[in-house]
């Protein structure tokens, strides 16, 4: 059985330059980058050179980029450091009610420690945007966190209003920029935000390897405290290898940009060939702006499990939401807060798409939806 793979939003399968990349260090190098011999000066040099290459991509001095374990860590260290930085005039913190698992459970545990937290409600296409900020900004509102790209619709946020509006305000700004990264074009510098996360395993790159943007390192606390690696930030001897692969991962996906039209032509087949197909489906922010390489689509009075389970009996993998959230029957957070109906929410399903999609690809999953949905 020839297996199809559309659950590129919860992780890519890493390309042939990158396993190569990481296969060469991994084969003649071992040295640790915070040794001084010769061994650990070939890794540090390494290293910086990485961070160059991927802060160059993201258009941000590398002084400014630090290594993570990836997006979840990063999200932590930000939302964390920031709540312990809090004064009486300044203490307010917004967080999306639609951010991943990892923004959303970090806001609600630091609630639970007394932080005081509010959440942002999206509009009625799923966006969060400065109007809905507004409607719950106070005075001493100091930071909030808003992503570029929802990890389950696709839906692409008014990032760059975003930040300019806080900048106006005097409020801290971070943005998760996970599903962002290589899929949707931005200057981080123009965006002007005071923290951004991205991660590597979005971009065919390697697992449990990722970033922070700082645009003022000495104020944010480390997360992990011990040693001085990463200037200081962030203790733990860096995954070099890891990060090898998170560069050559970063140039590969820089040289696809061209190659957009090809997946936004795949996803408005795959979602106009639905509307066909079936009177009753929805594509979930469809009037929205959305990055062409999600479609969370519902057919409602279909069961989502029950759906996913036979496709991927058949050999297709497809996602109910968060990968993050995967393995748990609760219907998502995210579309609920976008108040769909139950049946739009009970029957839908992620499908997120890569450069490495074929054509052929979409057209045995729409033969096989048409089998299953009758």
């Amino acid at each position: 059985m020839k297996r199809i793979y559309l659950d590129n939003a919860a992780t890519t399968p890493m390309v042939s330059e990158v396993i190569e990349a990481m296969h060469e260090w991994n084969t003649r190098f071992f040295g640790n980058p915070s040794s001084v011999h010769h061994f650990g000066q070939i890794a540090r040099a390494r290293l910086e050179e990485c961070r160059d290459i991927i802060a160059d991509f993201l258009g941000v001095p590398s002084k400014k980029f630090f290594f993570t374990s990836g997006g979840t860590e990063g999200n932590n260290w930000i939302l964390k450091s920031v709540a312990t930085q809090l004064t009486s005039e300044k203490k307010h913190i917004l967080i999306s009610a639609l951010e991943h698992a990892s923004v959303f459970e970090t806001a609600r545990f630091l609630k639970k420690q007394g932080a005081d937290i509010d959440f942002i409600e999206p509009d009625g296409e799923g966006l969060i945007t400065v109007d809905q900020i507004q409607k719950v900004l106070r005075k001493d509102t100091a930071f909030i966190s808003i992503m570029y790209v929802n990890n389950e619709t696709g839906i692409i946020n008014p990032v760059k209003e975003i930040a300019d509006f806080c900048k106006k305000n005097n409020i801290q700004f971070h943005c998760d920029a996970v599903q962002a990264l290589g899929k949707v074009d931005f200057e981080l510098q123009e965006m002007d935000v005071d923290f951004l996360t991205v991660s590597a395993h979005k971009i065919h790159g390697p697992k449990a390897v990722g970033a922070v943007y700082i645009k003022e390192p000495a104020l944010l606390e480390p997360f992990l405290h011990g040693g001085q690696q990463e200037a200081g930030t962030r203790a733990g001897t860096e995954n070099v290898s890891g990060i090898i692969g998170f560069a050559r991962a970063a140039q590969w996906i820089a040289s696809r940009r061209s190659q957009r039209d090809k997946v936004k032509q795949l996803q408005s087949y795959f979602e106009e060939r639905l509307k066909e197909l079936f009177k009753k489906v929805v594509v979930i922010g469809g009037d929205a702006p959305r990055t062409p390489f999600i479609s969370q689509v519902a057919f409602p009075g279909v069961d989502n499990q029950n759906l996913l389970m036979r496709l991927d009996l058949n050999g297709i993998a497809v996602s109910v939401g968060s990968a993050c959230s995967s393995g748990t029957l609760k219907p998502s957070r995210v579309l609920q807060k976008m108040h769909l109906a139950d049946d739009v929410v009970r029957s839908a399903l992620r499908f997120s798409f890569s450069y490495l999609n074929t054509m052929e690809e979409i057209e045995t999953t729409l033969e096989n939806l048409k089998i299953l949905i009758s």
